[in-house]
């Protein structure tokens, strides 16, 4: 299991946000077309997989993709996107009053006599009455990451030195994680990478333990919470948090997904994607998450503006909030957004808040050989891609 997101011949495809008749605009999308296409090919000519960019800005719907058949509305895997959903519906419950970040995860939820993770041995993580909801929200509570971390070796588990999703896996392919199992993981082995509030430390398992939070504050599902809150409210209607193990391809129309590593280029078309509950199990398209990210950074999917204020209040150590990373391509101002990376994809989202411009960046090719270098060169070319639109 993997975590953290060609030819000339592209598929061009102006939306419904830009007129046809008007040669400016067109005159961008061949332009854009052509940056892709170069991008593509000076890095991974000949490689599966290609680069699919979607921005929403006043000027109207930029949509280029260097994939055949690849629309709007294809779906792909938005892994660590996720993150956005978890951290909205944590602030729009603390908008409602319904819990406030700053509680200790022992402390009540607000109008009833319930700590907001169970008083049970299932949940007994360490630092448990030291840790805040602000913490796990900014990556800082030193909670281990099941996801992306070996337990280590020596303990009195039989996953001691391995994955625990690998180790589970062998037992099921099909396997439906939960994220109570995934918390128990970490209260069965009391492993821990910090104390609280000690640094920034990425872990997908934080959002885990948010999801939980969702789950007994609101009393349904994340999931549901996220269904309900904000994509039928808002007509997010190809996007969706898998929560079933069986639930391994993507719904129709598609983009096939590519990993390279160890020098071998291999496509995941199905694969199990429950594994990482609250934290980056989302399936949707490039027109959702572009609409996702600027409604809600412009305070229009309920969260309000000073909650967004709040998330996008990054820390220095790690340009990291609430749920919401400040992005940069050098000097180049991308916005605040997050990035996603799983087996098939590596995802790009911002909104600038100063341009009113958000969009997505996907590529269908994930590069483990050289995943950091692949970020940077994919955040260098969201930001040509936005200066190129932005010219007059």
């Amino acid at each position: 299991m993997r975590r953290i997101s060609l030819t000339r011949r592209t598929i061009l495809m102006l939306t419904a946000g830009m007129a046809f008749g008007c040669p400016a605009a067109a005159g961008k999308v061949d332009a854009l077309s052509s940056l892709l296409a170069d991008r593509w090919q000076q890095r991974y000519g000949g490689k599966p997989g290609g680069l699919t960019f979607l921005a929403l800005t006043p000027e109207g719907q930029f949509f280029v993709t260097t994939l055949a058949d690849v629309t709007p509305n294809s779906h792909f895997r938005g892994a660590s996107t996720t993150k956005t959903y978890t951290a909205a519906a944590i602030m729009l419950l603390d908008q409602r009053g319904q819990l406030a970040i700053d509680d200790m995860l022992t402390a009540t939820m607000p109008g009833t006599n319930e700590p907001y993770l169970p008083d049970s041995i299932g949940f007994a993580i360490p630092n448990k009455n030291q840790i805040t909801i602000r913490q796990l929200l900014s990556h800082r509570a030193g909670v281990f990451d099941i996801t992306n971390q070996p337990i280590p070796a020596g303990l009195s588990v039989p996953y001691s030195g391995m994955s625990y999703l690998d180790w589970r896996l062998k037992q099921d392919p099909n396997h439906s994680f939960s994220v109570d199992e995934l918390i128990g993981v970490i209260a069965a082995t009391h492993v821990s990478n910090s104390k609280p509030g000690e640094s920034y430390h990425y872990s997908d398992t934080h959002y885990a333990i948010l999801a939980k939070i969702v789950e007994r504050v609101s009393g349904i599902p994340l999931d549901q919470f996220n269904r309900h809150e904000f994509l039928l409210r808002h007509g997010l209607m190809n996007t969706h948090f898998v929560a079933d193990g069986s639930e391994s391809t993507l719904p129709p129309p598609a983009i096939p997904g590519f990993s390279l590593e160890n020098g071998i280029v291999m496509p995941k078309v199905n694969y199990n994607y429950s594994y990482d509950p609250g934290s980056g199990n989302i399936f949707t398209t490039p027109a959702d998450l572009a609409r996702w990210i600027r409604i809600l950074l412009r305070g229009e999917a309920g969260v309000s503006p000073a909650q967004i204020a709040r998330m996008c209040d990054v820390y220095a150590d790690s340009q990291y909030g609430l749920g919401i990373s400040r992005k940069m391509s050098g000097s180049f101002t991308l916005g605040f957004g997050h990035n996603g990376g799983t087996e098939g994809f590596l995802t790009n989202i911002a909104y600038n808040p100063a341009t009113d411009s958000g969009f997505v960046m996907v590529s269908s090719l994930i590069d483990f050989d050289a995943l950091v270098p692949q970020i940077v060169w994919a955040d260098e070319t969201a930001a040509l891609a936005l200066q190129l639109i932005a010219q007059t």
